[in-house]
């Protein structure tokens, strides 16, 4: 049987002018981050060297769909993801999921009938310097009605702590495990959930430098 691998590639900047966020100066100094599996084995704390508390979380359930929550501000005022709003429960956060895969909708439902974790694993678990990265990885079985693996994701998420911002990295990887259709939708792939306020001044940019709904 023929498999069929498909690889997305996508960088995030998270910036604290996105929610308001100001409190930081050029002056400040990069702290290097590391990142550190739970002894539980479904978190990944990301951390600022000397520093506890983490600034981003992936949490990695053996049986619920994959994301990053929180996300804290890099000036540690707020946070920059939501989990789970009364009026769209399945978003959480930062995810990914499709909508149509043979008739499946994985965006829409992140629970354990239409997942399963494979592994979670920290690939590189410290910055050196400023300007070095993290890296970490998670795998999932998406599954079928009778609960049999359909397709197989990894994500390997690239970290690079900067004074006033984060960049992401993720390298998205689908192997079809059967033959499979996707079907168009309007929404599906990389998602991000965050708090909104009418009072808050934010946009969302793209490659194309396309901006806010022109992004989508």
């Amino acid at each position: 049987m023929s498999t069929l691998r498909l690889i997305v590639s996508v960088q995030l900047l998270v910036f604290l002018g996105l929610l308001g966020y100001t409190n930081v100066s050029a002056q400040d100094a990069p702290v290097p981050a590391q990142a550190t599996l739970n002894s539980e084995g479904d978190q990944i704390w990301v951390t600022r060297s000397g520093v506890a508390e983490p600034i981003i979380t992936q949490v990695a359930p053996i049986d619920h769909r994959p994301y990053l929550h929180p996300i804290v501000a890099p000036d540690g005022r707020g946070v920059l993801t939501e989990l789970s709003p009364e009026h769209h429960l399945h978003q959480t956060g930062i995810y990914w999921g499709f909508s149509r895969v043979n008739g499946r909708d994985y965006f829409l439902n992140p629970e354990g009938s239409y997942w399963k974790r494979v592994s979670v694993s920290v690939l590189k678990p410290e910055a050196k310097n400023a300007a070095d990265t993290i890296q970490w990885q998670t795998v999932y079985d998406l599954l079928d009605e009778q609960g049999s693996s359909i397709m197989r994701e990894s994500q390997i998420w690239t970290l690079r702590v900067d004074v006033d911002r984060y960049v992401l990295d993720l390298q998205w990887n689908g192997e079809a495990l059967i033959g499979l259709t996707m079907g168009k939708y309007d929404y599906g792939g990389l998602f991000v959930r965050m708090p909104w306020k009418p009072e808050m001044q934010g946009e969302v940019v793209n490659n194309a430098r396309q901006r806010d709904e022109r992004a989508e």
